[in-house]
């Protein structure tokens, strides 16, 4: 990559060290896309960065503006925008229940041609708005189109009389999602494909059973969203596909049904891993990066956890480690002012305290007042720390 920008005291793009009359010598490019909210919290510490060089002397002031134009304005939905989108989606879902209504009264031949026009209508449109260099309009008409194919599926059955599977079903509606998502370069159809998936994974099955060797497609589909989300620079797809790696071990149902504390541990271990690399790409992918990364501790943390409850690992020494890795995490946020990963922390140590006295005998009223102190303590601490940084 032909720059980098990290914040901080370390050497970057946007050093003084550049500074000068035709500072910045090196454009930033081909990092980040305008519109992207990497590109927004980018510009923000470069303005602080600015402030403080001026300040300082090491830039100078006549240059602020010319070196923020080099890099661009972040574009932000606003209210208009973000009511359009949600009127958009509303109009499709409206569509369709509508048709779903009067389905009986539709004659069969008329229905499929209603169906066939409402896709082809949504998907053209999306086109039609990418040529146009409308991105926001073509996401949700590709959104639309999803949606659609979707409840095409189970009203063409009715149509032909088709016994359909479910879990087929919305496994088949998923992977359309994905193919207008890749067709139209959006990550939006990209989430939905991903919700029906998921959907279809626990369609008809227990919590943590179902027969057969295969896992399900939410294995591969979740970090095939993670690259997209990548790719796209997209934080609403990162979150879906944070929470889609998460829930997918859930659907491991074979090596559930020997073993779960060594699937939990495998899976914390994956997401452990996983998260480390994003924290290296989040200097190249900013946002959506910071979004993997965080739902990745929280998964790792959840399953380790979880890998406790079960006959095999359950016991004082597997508290005291759960203990251990979310006060690791706990420094590690404070460290980075991740507040996804300082919480993830957190959570693990009011669960992982809880598990240790559980496994320890402690009875509920005591651990009731050991929790009751230990609250008290770090409020006291927290409003110490708040008067002295006021004073």
């Amino acid at each position: 990559m032909a720059t980098r920008f990290r914040a901080g005291n370390r050497r970057t793009a946007a050093s003084p060290r550049n500074a000068g009359e035709g500072w910045p010598r090196r454009p930033v490019r081909g990092r980040l896309r305008a519109g992207g909210r990497g590109m927004a919290g980018y510009r923000r510490r470069l303005e602080r960065d600015l402030d403080r060089w001026i300040g300082a002397g090491l830039v100078p002031a006549d240059n602020r503006a010319a070196i923020l134009d080099s890099v661009g304005e972040a574009r932000r939905l606003d209210a208009a925008t973000v009511l359009g989108v949600i009127g958009g989606l509303m109009a499709g879902v409206a569509v369709i229940a509508f048709v779903a209504a009067n389905w009986s009264a539709i004659p069969r031949v008329a229905r499929f041609a209603l169906i066939l026009a409402a896709f082809l209508g949504a998907a053209g449109g999306a086109a039609w708005s990418g040529a146009r260099n409308r991105p926001v309009a073509s996401q949700v008409l590709l959104s639309v189109a999803a949606l659609v194919f979707a409840a095409a599926i189970g009203l063409t059955g009715q149509i032909f009389d088709i016994a359909g599977d479910p879990q087929a079903a919305l496994r088949m509606a998923g992977l359309a999602a994905v193919l207008l998502a890749l067709a139209g370069g959006s990550p939006w159809p990209a989430a939905i494909g991903l919700l029906f998936i998921g959907l279809g994974d626990f369609a008809g099955r227990t919590l943590f059973g179902e027969r057969g060797p295969w896992a399900g497609w939410l294995v591969v589909a979740a970090p095939l969203a993670a690259a997209g989300a990548l790719r796209w620079r997209s934080p609403a797809l990162a979150h879906a596909a944070g929470l889609a790696a998460v829930v997918a071990v859930m659907t491991l149902s074979e090596a559930l049904r020997v073993r779960a504390e060594l699937t939990f541990l495998a899976a914390s271990a994956v997401l452990a891993l996983a998260a480390a690399g994003l924290r290296w790409a989040r200097d190249r992918f900013e946002g959506p990066a910071g979004v993997l990364y965080g739902w990745c501790v929280w998964g790792a943390l959840a399953w380790f956890g979880a890998a406790g409850f079960g006959d095999e690992l359950r016991g004082v020494v597997h508290s005291i480690a759960w203990l251990a890795l979310s006060a690791s995490v706990v420094v590690l946020g404070r460290h980075e002012r991740g507040a996804a990963v300082t919480a993830a922390g957190v959570v693990g140590l009011f669960a992982a305290g809880a598990t240790l006295l559980f496994n320890m005998g402690v009875g509920l009223l005591t651990s009731a007042a050991v929790f009751g102190g230990l609250a008290v303590v770090a409020l006291a601490i927290a409003f110490a720390m708040r008067a002295r940084r006021a004073a």
